[in-house]
Protein backbone atom coordinates (compact mmCIF):
# COMPACT_ATOMS: atom_id res chain seq x y z
CA UNK A 1 0.00 0.00 0.00
CA UNK A 2 1.20 3.54 -0.81
CA UNK A 3 0.10 6.68 1.07
CA UNK A 4 1.09 10.19 0.02
CA UNK A 5 1.23 12.42 3.10
CA UNK A 6 0.58 15.50 0.98
CA UNK A 7 -2.92 14.17 0.23
CA UNK A 8 -3.81 13.42 3.85
CA UNK A 9 -5.67 15.94 6.03
CA UNK A 10 -5.41 15.87 9.80
CA UNK A 11 -2.70 14.17 11.85
CA UNK A 12 -2.16 10.68 10.49
CA UNK A 13 -1.01 7.98 12.93
CA UNK A 14 0.54 4.71 11.76
CA UNK A 15 1.43 1.85 14.09
CA UNK A 16 3.63 -1.02 12.90
CA UNK A 17 6.11 -3.62 14.01
CA UNK A 18 8.94 -1.94 12.09
CA UNK A 19 9.43 1.60 10.78
CA UNK A 20 12.14 2.12 8.14
CA UNK A 21 13.17 5.66 7.25
CA UNK A 22 14.56 5.90 3.71
CA UNK A 23 13.66 4.01 0.52
CA UNK A 24 17.10 3.72 -1.09
CA UNK A 25 19.13 0.54 -1.36
CA UNK A 26 19.28 0.02 2.42
CA UNK A 27 15.60 0.64 3.13
CA UNK A 28 14.42 -1.44 0.18
CA UNK A 29 16.68 -4.34 1.21
CA UNK A 30 15.19 -4.48 4.70
CA UNK A 31 11.62 -3.89 3.52
CA UNK A 32 11.75 -6.66 0.90
CA UNK A 33 13.11 -9.09 3.49
CA UNK A 34 10.24 -8.21 5.84
CA UNK A 35 7.54 -8.52 3.16
CA UNK A 36 8.15 -12.27 3.34
CA UNK A 37 6.96 -12.27 6.97
CA UNK A 38 3.70 -11.41 8.72
CA UNK A 39 5.17 -8.33 10.40
CA UNK A 40 3.78 -4.90 9.58
CA UNK A 41 6.23 -2.41 8.11
CA UNK A 42 6.06 1.32 7.40
CA UNK A 43 8.62 2.53 4.85
CA UNK A 44 9.08 6.31 5.04
CA UNK A 45 10.29 8.42 2.10
CA UNK A 46 10.92 12.16 2.01
CA UNK A 47 10.26 12.51 -1.72
CA UNK A 48 7.78 11.31 -4.28
CA UNK A 49 8.05 9.40 -7.53
CA UNK A 50 9.58 12.29 -9.50
CA UNK A 51 12.37 14.77 -8.70
CA UNK A 52 11.09 17.82 -6.82
CA UNK A 53 13.47 20.80 -6.35
CA UNK A 54 11.93 21.98 -3.03
CA UNK A 55 12.31 18.48 -1.56
CA UNK A 56 15.82 18.07 -2.95
CA UNK A 57 16.76 21.43 -1.40
CA UNK A 58 16.33 19.86 2.04
CA UNK A 59 19.72 18.24 1.32
CA UNK A 60 21.53 21.57 0.91
CA UNK A 61 24.55 21.79 3.22
CA UNK A 62 27.18 24.15 4.51
CA UNK A 63 30.82 23.30 3.73
CA UNK A 64 33.45 24.10 6.34
CA UNK A 65 36.13 21.63 5.21
CA UNK A 66 37.47 20.56 1.83
CA UNK A 67 35.12 20.86 -1.17
CA UNK A 68 32.76 17.90 -1.16
CA UNK A 69 30.49 17.87 -4.25
CA UNK A 70 28.83 14.59 -3.28
CA UNK A 71 27.18 16.23 -0.25
CA UNK A 72 24.55 17.56 -2.62
CA UNK A 73 25.19 16.00 -6.03
CA UNK A 74 25.32 12.45 -4.68
CA UNK A 75 22.15 12.41 -2.58
CA UNK A 76 18.55 12.32 -3.82
CA UNK A 77 15.34 12.75 -1.82
CA UNK A 78 13.09 10.66 -4.04
CA UNK A 79 11.46 7.25 -3.94
CA UNK A 80 14.38 4.87 -4.48
CA UNK A 81 16.94 7.37 -3.18
CA UNK A 82 20.34 7.48 -4.84
CA UNK A 83 19.69 4.18 -6.62
CA UNK A 84 17.60 6.17 -9.09
CA UNK A 85 20.86 7.76 -10.29
CA UNK A 86 23.79 5.45 -9.49
CA UNK A 87 25.42 3.23 -12.10
CA UNK A 88 25.09 0.00 -10.10
CA UNK A 89 28.77 -0.76 -9.38
CA UNK A 90 29.29 -3.33 -6.62
CA UNK A 91 32.31 -4.79 -4.87
CA UNK A 92 32.69 -6.32 -1.39
CA UNK A 93 35.17 -5.13 1.17
CA UNK A 94 38.34 -7.20 1.52
CA UNK A 95 38.90 -9.43 4.61
CA UNK A 96 41.83 -7.23 5.63
CA UNK A 97 39.54 -4.18 5.73
CA UNK A 98 37.89 -5.59 8.85
CA UNK A 99 41.19 -6.05 10.71
CA UNK A 100 42.93 -3.64 13.02
CA UNK A 101 46.05 -2.20 11.37
CA UNK A 102 48.51 -0.53 13.73
CA UNK A 103 49.48 2.08 11.11
CA UNK A 104 45.83 3.09 10.51
CA UNK A 105 44.42 4.81 13.61
CA UNK A 106 40.88 3.81 14.62
CA UNK A 107 40.87 0.82 12.22
CA UNK A 108 39.21 -2.53 12.90
CA UNK A 109 35.61 -3.73 12.88
CA UNK A 110 33.93 -5.67 15.71
CA UNK A 111 32.85 -8.25 13.11
CA UNK A 112 34.97 -10.22 10.62
CA UNK A 113 34.57 -10.62 6.88
CA UNK A 114 33.41 -14.22 7.35
CA UNK A 115 30.37 -13.02 9.26
CA UNK A 116 29.27 -11.08 6.18
CA UNK A 117 30.13 -13.69 3.54
CA UNK A 118 26.65 -15.25 3.31
CA UNK A 119 25.06 -11.80 3.34
CA UNK A 120 27.27 -10.65 0.47
CA UNK A 121 25.86 -13.59 -1.51
CA UNK A 122 22.31 -12.55 -0.66
CA UNK A 123 23.13 -8.91 -1.47
CA UNK A 124 24.30 -9.98 -4.93
CA UNK A 125 20.99 -11.78 -5.48
CA UNK A 126 19.13 -8.65 -4.34
CA UNK A 127 21.03 -6.69 -7.02
CA UNK A 128 20.28 -9.41 -9.61
CA UNK A 129 23.95 -10.35 -9.89
CA UNK A 130 25.64 -13.72 -10.34
CA UNK A 131 27.09 -15.78 -7.48
CA UNK A 132 30.63 -15.88 -8.91
CA UNK A 133 33.52 -14.46 -6.91
CA UNK A 134 35.16 -11.26 -8.06
CA UNK A 135 38.38 -12.70 -9.49
CA UNK A 136 39.15 -16.37 -10.25
CA UNK A 137 35.57 -17.41 -11.11
CA UNK A 138 35.30 -14.48 -13.50
CA UNK A 139 38.59 -15.25 -15.23
CA UNK A 140 37.00 -18.43 -16.55
CA UNK A 141 33.53 -16.97 -17.03
CA UNK A 142 34.82 -13.98 -19.03
CA UNK A 143 37.54 -16.01 -20.76
CA UNK A 144 40.38 -13.76 -19.74
CA UNK A 145 43.65 -13.99 -17.87
CA UNK A 146 45.25 -11.41 -15.57
CA UNK A 147 48.46 -9.68 -16.65
CA UNK A 148 51.80 -10.90 -15.31
CA UNK A 149 51.77 -8.62 -12.29
CA UNK A 150 53.55 -9.51 -9.05
CA UNK A 151 50.59 -11.00 -7.21
CA UNK A 152 52.13 -10.14 -3.86
CA UNK A 153 51.74 -6.48 -4.81
CA UNK A 154 48.77 -6.18 -7.18
CA UNK A 155 45.41 -7.93 -7.22
CA UNK A 156 43.71 -7.93 -10.64
CA UNK A 157 39.95 -8.41 -10.17
CA UNK A 158 36.54 -7.03 -11.15
CA UNK A 159 33.61 -5.04 -9.91
CA UNK A 160 30.12 -6.01 -11.07
CA UNK A 161 27.38 -3.64 -12.22
CA UNK A 162 23.76 -4.43 -11.40
CA UNK A 163 21.72 -4.93 -14.60
CA UNK A 164 18.81 -3.05 -12.98
CA UNK A 165 20.37 -0.38 -10.74
CA UNK A 166 17.12 1.57 -10.32
CA UNK A 167 15.98 -0.76 -7.55
CA UNK A 168 12.57 0.75 -7.03
CA UNK A 169 11.53 -0.33 -10.52
CA UNK A 170 12.17 -3.94 -9.56
CA UNK A 171 10.93 -3.99 -5.96
CA UNK A 172 8.16 -1.37 -5.83
CA UNK A 173 5.49 -3.72 -7.27
CA UNK A 174 5.95 -6.07 -4.29
CA UNK A 175 5.56 -3.17 -1.87
CA UNK A 176 2.54 -1.78 -3.71
CA UNK A 177 0.67 -5.10 -3.51
CA UNK A 178 1.82 -6.06 -0.01
CA UNK A 179 -0.76 -6.41 2.74
CA UNK A 180 1.84 -5.82 5.44
CA UNK A 181 4.02 -3.00 4.05
CA UNK A 182 2.94 0.65 3.82
CA UNK A 183 5.03 3.14 1.85
CA UNK A 184 4.58 6.72 3.08
CA UNK A 185 5.67 9.40 0.58
CA UNK A 186 6.54 13.09 1.18
CA UNK A 187 7.23 12.33 4.85
CA UNK A 188 10.24 14.16 6.29
CA UNK A 189 11.47 13.21 9.76
CA UNK A 190 11.37 16.27 12.02
CA UNK A 191 11.51 14.68 15.47
CA UNK A 192 12.56 11.40 17.04
CA UNK A 193 10.74 11.17 20.38
CA UNK A 194 12.29 9.06 23.12
CA UNK A 195 10.51 7.43 26.02
CA UNK A 196 10.91 8.88 29.51
CA UNK A 197 14.21 7.13 30.30
CA UNK A 198 15.55 7.86 26.81
CA UNK A 199 16.44 4.22 26.22
CA UNK A 200 13.78 3.60 23.56
CA UNK A 201 12.21 5.49 20.69
CA UNK A 202 8.52 6.10 21.36
CA UNK A 203 7.62 7.59 17.99
CA UNK A 204 8.85 9.52 14.99
CA UNK A 205 7.18 12.70 13.81
CA UNK A 206 7.13 13.37 10.06
CA UNK A 207 5.91 16.31 8.05
CA UNK A 208 5.38 17.17 4.39
CA UNK A 209 6.47 20.47 2.88
CA UNK A 210 2.77 21.41 2.73
CA UNK A 211 2.58 21.06 6.51
CA UNK A 212 0.74 17.74 6.74
CA UNK A 213 1.89 15.68 9.70
CA UNK A 214 2.01 12.07 10.84
CA UNK A 215 3.06 10.18 13.95
CA UNK A 216 4.75 6.82 13.44
CA UNK A 217 4.90 4.28 16.26
CA UNK A 218 6.70 0.95 16.03
CA UNK A 219 8.46 -1.73 18.00
CA UNK A 220 11.69 -0.94 16.16
CA UNK A 221 13.00 1.88 13.97
CA UNK A 222 15.77 1.82 11.35
CA UNK A 223 17.35 4.95 9.87
CA UNK A 224 18.42 4.19 6.29
CA UNK A 225 19.23 7.73 5.23
CA UNK A 226 22.98 7.73 4.46
CA UNK A 227 26.07 8.91 6.27
CA UNK A 228 25.35 12.65 6.22
CA UNK A 229 21.62 12.60 6.99
CA UNK A 230 22.06 9.99 9.75
CA UNK A 231 24.41 12.34 11.61
CA UNK A 232 22.13 15.33 11.02
CA UNK A 233 19.04 13.56 12.38
CA UNK A 234 20.79 12.22 15.46
CA UNK A 235 22.46 15.54 16.28
CA UNK A 236 19.37 17.66 15.58
CA UNK A 237 17.19 15.64 17.96
CA UNK A 238 18.64 17.29 21.04
CA UNK A 239 15.56 18.37 22.99
CA UNK A 240 15.55 15.29 25.21
CA UNK A 241 19.14 14.09 24.77
CA UNK A 242 20.99 17.39 25.07
CA UNK A 243 23.91 16.49 22.77
CA UNK A 244 21.78 14.49 20.35
CA UNK A 245 20.61 10.89 20.24
CA UNK A 246 23.47 8.39 20.62
CA UNK A 247 25.95 11.22 21.09
CA UNK A 248 26.78 11.03 24.80
CA UNK A 249 30.48 10.57 23.92
CA UNK A 250 30.47 13.14 21.14
CA UNK A 251 31.03 10.56 18.39
CA UNK A 252 28.02 11.17 16.15
CA UNK A 253 29.16 12.81 12.92
CA UNK A 254 32.86 12.20 13.54
CA UNK A 255 35.11 9.97 11.38
CA UNK A 256 33.36 11.16 8.22
CA UNK A 257 34.96 9.34 5.30
CA UNK A 258 34.62 9.17 1.55
CA UNK A 259 36.85 7.60 -1.10
CA UNK A 260 39.45 10.22 -2.09
CA UNK A 261 40.05 9.77 -5.79
CA UNK A 262 42.49 11.29 -8.26
CA UNK A 263 43.80 10.87 -11.78
CA UNK A 264 47.52 10.20 -11.46
CA UNK A 265 48.72 9.81 -15.03
CA UNK A 266 48.32 8.61 -18.62
CA UNK A 267 49.24 5.17 -19.90
CA UNK A 268 51.38 5.16 -23.03
CA UNK A 269 51.18 1.79 -24.77
CA UNK A 270 52.41 0.58 -28.15
CA UNK A 271 49.73 -2.14 -28.20
CA UNK A 272 46.42 -0.42 -27.55
CA UNK A 273 44.32 -3.43 -28.53
CA UNK A 274 46.04 -5.55 -25.85
CA UNK A 275 45.69 -2.79 -23.28
CA UNK A 276 41.97 -2.47 -23.93
CA UNK A 277 41.57 -6.25 -23.71
CA UNK A 278 43.15 -6.11 -20.25
CA UNK A 279 41.45 -3.02 -18.83
CA UNK A 280 38.31 -2.08 -20.74
CA UNK A 281 34.84 -3.22 -19.72
CA UNK A 282 33.50 -6.79 -20.12
CA UNK A 283 29.81 -7.51 -20.85
CA UNK A 284 27.97 -10.78 -20.40
CA UNK A 285 24.27 -11.63 -20.03
CA UNK A 286 23.30 -8.04 -19.31
CA UNK A 287 25.94 -7.51 -16.61
CA UNK A 288 28.93 -5.20 -16.93
CA UNK A 289 32.28 -6.08 -15.31
CA UNK A 290 34.94 -3.42 -14.69
CA UNK A 291 38.61 -4.18 -14.11
CA UNK A 292 40.25 -3.11 -10.86
CA UNK A 293 43.91 -3.39 -9.82
CA UNK A 294 44.19 -3.21 -6.05
CA UNK A 295 47.02 -3.08 -3.54
CA UNK A 296 47.36 -6.42 -1.74
CA UNK A 297 47.27 -6.52 2.08
CA UNK A 298 50.95 -7.52 2.01
CA UNK A 299 51.85 -4.42 -0.04
CA UNK A 300 49.78 -2.22 2.30
CA UNK A 301 51.60 -3.60 5.36
CA UNK A 302 55.01 -3.16 3.73
CA UNK A 303 54.41 0.47 2.75
CA UNK A 304 52.15 1.33 5.72
CA UNK A 305 49.35 2.61 3.49
CA UNK A 306 45.60 2.63 3.29
CA UNK A 307 43.75 0.34 0.89
CA UNK A 308 43.82 1.66 -2.67
CA UNK A 309 42.69 0.57 -6.13
CA UNK A 310 43.20 1.55 -9.77
CA UNK A 311 40.75 1.89 -12.61
CA UNK A 312 41.38 2.90 -16.23
CA UNK A 313 39.20 5.23 -18.30
CA UNK A 314 39.37 5.56 -22.05
CA UNK A 315 39.15 9.17 -23.21
CA UNK A 316 38.41 9.95 -26.83
CA UNK A 317 39.13 13.28 -28.49
CA UNK A 318 35.82 13.39 -30.34
CA UNK A 319 32.27 12.50 -29.32
CA UNK A 320 31.53 10.06 -32.18
CA UNK A 321 31.20 6.98 -29.99
CA UNK A 322 29.16 8.81 -27.35
CA UNK A 323 26.84 10.15 -30.05
CA UNK A 324 26.29 6.60 -31.32
CA UNK A 325 25.63 5.35 -27.78
CA UNK A 326 23.09 8.11 -27.16
CA UNK A 327 21.23 7.24 -30.37
CA UNK A 328 21.27 3.50 -29.52
CA UNK A 329 19.95 4.06 -25.99
CA UNK A 330 17.23 6.42 -27.18
CA UNK A 331 16.04 3.90 -29.78
CA UNK A 332 15.93 1.11 -27.19
CA UNK A 333 13.99 3.31 -24.76
CA UNK A 334 11.69 4.72 -27.45
CA UNK A 335 12.69 8.29 -26.55
CA UNK A 336 13.20 10.54 -29.57
CA UNK A 337 14.14 14.22 -29.62
CA UNK A 338 15.53 16.64 -32.27
CA UNK A 339 19.15 16.38 -31.03
CA UNK A 340 19.23 12.68 -31.94
CA UNK A 341 19.26 13.39 -35.68
CA UNK A 342 22.29 15.67 -35.32
CA UNK A 343 24.07 13.04 -33.22
CA UNK A 344 23.26 10.34 -35.76
CA UNK A 345 24.65 12.42 -38.64
CA UNK A 346 27.83 13.24 -36.70
CA UNK A 347 28.37 9.56 -35.91
CA UNK A 348 27.94 8.55 -39.55
CA UNK A 349 30.79 10.86 -40.60
CA UNK A 350 33.21 8.52 -38.78
CA UNK A 351 31.85 5.00 -39.43
CA UNK A 352 34.98 3.15 -38.24
CA UNK A 353 34.71 4.83 -34.84
CA UNK A 354 31.18 3.41 -34.61
CA UNK A 355 31.47 0.04 -36.34
CA UNK A 356 34.61 -1.15 -34.57
CA UNK A 357 33.16 -0.73 -31.04
CA UNK A 358 29.92 -2.32 -32.27
CA UNK A 359 31.90 -5.32 -33.55
CA UNK A 360 33.72 -5.73 -30.22
CA UNK A 361 30.49 -5.45 -28.26
CA UNK A 362 28.40 -7.75 -30.47
CA UNK A 363 30.95 -10.53 -31.04
CA UNK A 364 33.41 -10.24 -28.16
CA UNK A 365 31.16 -8.70 -25.48
CA UNK A 366 33.77 -6.03 -24.81
CA UNK A 367 33.92 -2.27 -24.78
CA UNK A 368 36.41 -0.79 -27.21
CA UNK A 369 37.28 2.89 -27.72
CA UNK A 370 39.28 3.48 -30.94
CA UNK A 371 42.14 5.94 -30.55
CA UNK A 372 41.41 6.58 -26.89
CA UNK A 373 43.93 7.92 -24.43
CA UNK A 374 44.10 5.74 -21.31
CA UNK A 375 43.79 7.64 -18.08
CA UNK A 376 44.86 6.06 -14.78
CA UNK A 377 42.77 6.88 -11.72
CA UNK A 378 43.16 5.81 -8.10
CA UNK A 379 40.48 5.38 -5.46
CA UNK A 380 41.82 5.32 -1.91
CA UNK A 381 40.51 4.39 1.47
CA UNK A 382 40.38 7.37 3.83
CA UNK A 383 41.96 7.30 7.26
CA UNK A 384 39.25 7.44 9.96
CA UNK A 385 39.84 10.94 11.31
CA UNK A 386 37.71 12.28 14.20
CA UNK A 387 38.24 15.83 12.93
CA UNK A 388 36.60 14.94 9.60
CA UNK A 389 32.98 15.26 10.59
CA UNK A 390 29.37 16.27 10.07
CA UNK A 391 28.18 19.12 12.26
CA UNK A 392 24.99 21.16 12.46
CA UNK A 393 24.90 24.44 10.58
CA UNK A 394 23.38 27.59 12.05
CA UNK A 395 21.06 27.79 9.03
CA UNK A 396 17.84 25.81 8.80
CA UNK A 397 15.85 24.22 5.99
CA UNK A 398 12.22 24.76 4.97
CA UNK A 399 11.09 22.48 7.80
CA UNK A 400 13.08 24.35 10.43
CA UNK A 401 15.66 21.59 10.77
CA UNK A 402 19.35 22.59 11.07
CA UNK A 403 21.25 21.91 7.86
CA UNK A 404 24.32 19.70 7.89
CA UNK A 405 27.75 21.30 7.95
CA UNK A 406 30.20 19.05 6.08
CA UNK A 407 33.76 19.30 7.35
CA UNK A 408 35.64 16.80 5.16
CA UNK A 409 39.33 16.54 6.02
CA UNK A 410 42.10 14.38 4.63
CA UNK A 411 45.38 13.41 6.24
CA UNK A 412 48.85 12.93 4.78
CA UNK A 413 48.29 9.17 4.92
CA UNK A 414 46.03 9.56 1.87
CA UNK A 415 48.78 11.38 -0.05
CA UNK A 416 51.35 8.78 1.02
CA UNK A 417 49.03 6.00 -0.19
CA UNK A 418 48.36 7.57 -3.59
CA UNK A 419 52.02 8.35 -4.24
CA UNK A 420 53.33 4.95 -3.20
CA UNK A 421 50.73 3.04 -5.19
CA UNK A 422 51.14 5.20 -8.29
CA UNK A 423 54.87 4.43 -8.30
CA UNK A 424 54.23 0.72 -7.81
CA UNK A 425 51.70 0.67 -10.66
CA UNK A 426 54.16 2.43 -12.92
CA UNK A 427 56.83 -0.18 -12.24
CA UNK A 428 54.45 -3.13 -12.52
CA UNK A 429 53.02 -1.93 -15.85
CA UNK A 430 56.54 -1.48 -17.20
CA UNK A 431 57.70 -4.93 -16.08
CA UNK A 432 54.55 -6.60 -17.44
CA UNK A 433 55.21 -5.03 -20.86
CA UNK A 434 51.92 -3.11 -20.82
CA UNK A 435 53.36 0.36 -21.21
CA UNK A 436 54.66 3.42 -19.40
CA UNK A 437 52.52 5.48 -17.02
CA UNK A 438 53.39 9.17 -17.33
CA UNK A 439 52.66 10.28 -13.77
CA UNK A 440 51.29 13.73 -13.05
CA UNK A 441 53.81 16.18 -11.51
CA UNK A 442 51.92 16.51 -8.23
CA UNK A 443 52.29 12.76 -7.67
CA UNK A 444 56.08 12.99 -7.96
CA UNK A 445 56.74 16.30 -6.22
CA UNK A 446 55.99 17.50 -2.70
CA UNK A 447 53.16 20.01 -2.75
CA UNK A 448 50.94 21.55 -0.12
CA UNK A 449 48.21 21.79 -2.78
CA UNK A 450 47.77 18.05 -3.35
CA UNK A 451 44.17 18.11 -2.09
CA UNK A 452 43.28 20.24 -5.15
CA UNK A 453 43.80 17.11 -7.26
CA UNK A 454 41.58 14.90 -5.11
CA UNK A 455 37.81 14.62 -5.18
CA UNK A 456 35.16 12.56 -3.41
CA UNK A 457 33.17 9.63 -4.82
CA UNK A 458 29.75 10.45 -3.26
CA UNK A 459 30.36 7.74 -0.62
CA UNK A 460 29.37 8.98 2.85
CA UNK A 461 30.87 6.74 5.49
CA UNK A 462 31.65 6.42 9.19
CA UNK A 463 29.52 9.03 10.96
CA UNK A 464 27.81 6.51 13.28
CA UNK A 465 30.63 3.99 13.46
CA UNK A 466 30.29 0.44 14.74
CA UNK A 467 32.09 -0.61 17.94
CA UNK A 468 31.29 -2.97 20.81
CA UNK A 469 31.96 -0.16 23.32
CA UNK A 470 29.84 3.03 23.44
CA UNK A 471 33.07 4.85 24.29
CA UNK A 472 34.35 4.26 20.75
CA UNK A 473 31.26 3.80 18.59
CA UNK A 474 27.70 4.99 18.02
CA UNK A 475 26.20 1.56 17.19
CA UNK A 476 27.06 -1.95 18.31
CA UNK A 477 27.94 -4.90 16.07
CA UNK A 478 24.23 -5.37 15.30
CA UNK A 479 23.82 -1.75 14.16
CA UNK A 480 21.80 -0.81 17.26
CA UNK A 481 22.42 2.68 18.63
CA UNK A 482 24.15 2.29 21.99
CA UNK A 483 21.72 3.01 24.81
CA UNK A 484 18.59 3.09 22.61
CA UNK A 485 17.29 -0.46 22.43
CA UNK A 486 14.94 -0.15 19.44
CA UNK A 487 16.85 2.28 17.17
CA UNK A 488 19.09 0.94 14.40
CA UNK A 489 21.21 2.43 11.61
CA UNK A 490 21.20 0.88 8.14
CA UNK A 491 23.81 2.68 6.04
CA UNK A 492 27.53 3.14 5.47
CA UNK A 493 27.41 5.52 8.43
CA UNK A 494 28.19 2.44 10.56
CA UNK A 495 31.39 1.45 8.69
CA UNK A 496 34.45 1.92 10.95
CA UNK A 497 36.67 1.95 7.84
CA UNK A 498 35.87 2.20 4.15
CA UNK A 499 38.36 0.03 2.24
CA UNK A 500 38.63 0.99 -1.43
CA UNK A 501 35.32 -0.62 -2.46
CA UNK A 502 32.10 1.05 -3.49
CA UNK A 503 29.98 0.77 -0.32
CA UNK A 504 26.54 -0.24 -1.64
CA UNK A 505 27.05 -4.01 -1.65
CA UNK A 506 28.29 -3.93 1.95
CA UNK A 507 25.41 -1.64 2.96
CA UNK A 508 22.91 -4.14 1.55
CA UNK A 509 24.72 -7.09 3.15
CA UNK A 510 24.63 -5.40 6.56
CA UNK A 511 20.95 -4.51 6.11
CA UNK A 512 19.96 -8.07 5.18
CA UNK A 513 21.90 -9.24 8.25
CA UNK A 514 20.02 -6.65 10.32
CA UNK A 515 16.70 -7.77 8.84
CA UNK A 516 17.39 -11.36 9.96
CA UNK A 517 18.02 -10.16 13.51
CA UNK A 518 14.98 -7.89 13.57
CA UNK A 519 12.79 -10.71 12.32
CA UNK A 520 13.88 -12.98 15.17
CA UNK A 521 13.53 -10.19 17.70
CA UNK A 522 10.10 -9.01 16.61
CA UNK A 523 8.65 -12.44 16.01
CA UNK A 524 9.99 -13.67 19.34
Amino acid sequence: MIIDLETISGNLELVSDLCIVGSGAAGLAIATEMIQTRMSVVLVESGGREPEPPTQALYDVAISGLPHPGSTQGRFRILGGSTTRWGGQTLPLMPSDFEKREWVPHSGWPIAFEELRQYYERACRFLLLDHLNFDTDLFAYLRTRPPSFDREQLWYHFSKWSPKPNLREHYLPDIRTSNTCTLLLHANVTEVQLEEHQNRVASIQVRSLKGHRATLRAQAFVLCVGGIETARLLLANNKQAMTGIGNERGLVGRFFQDHPSAFVGWLNSSDQARTQRLFNVFHKRGVKYSVRCTATPKWQRKHKTLNVSMGATFDQADSTLQDAKDVYVAIRQGKFHPELLAKFLRAMRHPISVLLPAYYFALRRRSFAPGARIRIGLTSEQEPNPDSRILLSETTDALGMPRADVCWRLTDLTLHTIRQFARTLSEEFRQAGIGEIALEPWVLEDSSEWTNHVTDQYHHIGTARMHDSPSYGVVDRNCQVHGVSNLFIGSSAVFPTSGHSNPTLTIIALCIRLADRLRKRLEG
